[in-house]
Parts: C-alpha cells; structure tokens; sequence
C-alpha cells in the first residue's frame, strides 16, 4: 500500500509534464490562455460528471470553508495558465524544474511550520541537503549544451 501512495504522484507528475507539452503546443496554436481555458473547461464538466456520480462529501458545504482553503483553486489556475506561456519557450525539462524546486520551497515552509493545519514535520539536514543539491542541479539543467553559458 505504502508503494501505491509514491506511485501515484509520480505518476501525478508524469501527467503534468506531459500536459505541460500539450499545452504548450496547443498554446501556440490557439494562444496561451485559450489552451488554459480548454483545460479547465474540460476539467470542470469531467470533474461535474465523476462528483455527481461518486462524489461523497457536501460540495454546498463550501460556503462554510474558510477564505483560505478556497485559494487552492487559484494556485491551480496560476499553474495551468502560465505553463502554456512558459513551456514552448524554455523547454518543458526547464519549467518544470522551476516547478519542482517550488514546490519543494513550499512544501517545506508548510510541513516545517504546519501551515494550513498541517502536521508539523520539521526542516533537517537531509532535507536542507536534498533541497541544496536540487537548486545546484538548475545550473546543469539550464547549461546550454557545450558553453559555460546559462540559458
């Protein structure tokens, strides 16, 4: 079970670079914010269909939840409208590098201090290590290939 639950935001991952690429070329094609749009449109009417038929909790119960947890969909539209502007022109490898590293800074700030009713899960060397390696690791991805020169 334990594996299941590394597998599936790998495969999370997977999935958002690759939309990453799509979007990117669909960017080109219908603009940037048009292919966002394709996306969350798509998104809302799949997402209608499976919480009507599966859903089980209270969706009228948002106007309960707090200011702050409904920002999550804002993040969510952060990502999926500046990938398409960014990908096609730094590379997908390099976008999501960005992506990953702030993610990490992020999840870090939150597991650390338990922002948004997280456990707290304190900052050690390891992470510190794993987190300076990943950041050094920028250099190598953005290198242009065969010069000292950074991208």
């Amino acid at each position: 079970m334990e594996l299941l639950y590394i597998l599936i935001p790998l495969i999370a991952g997977i999935g958002l670079s690759t939309q990453s690429a799509i979007n990117g070329t669909l960017g080109n094609k219908i603009g940037s914010l048009e292919s966002a749009f394709l996306t969350f449109f798509t998104g809302a009417i799949i997402l209608t269909l499976i919480v009507n038929f599966f859903g089980q909790g209270n969706i009228l119960g948002i106007v309960d939840a707090p200011a702050v947890q409904l920002l999550a969909a804002i993040f969510g539209v952060i990502f999926l409208s500046i990938m398409p502007f960014v990908a096609p022109v730094i590379g997908v490898t390099n976008a999501m590098i960005m992506v990953i590293i702030g993610q990490l800074l992020a999840s870090v700030a939150i597991d650390h201090f338990g922002l948004f009713s997280s456990e707290v899960i304190p900052l050690d060397i390891q992470k510190v290590i794993g987190i300076l390696l990943l950041i050094g690791a920028v250099y190598f991805i953005f290198k242009k290939p065969g010069t000292k020169e950074v991208a």
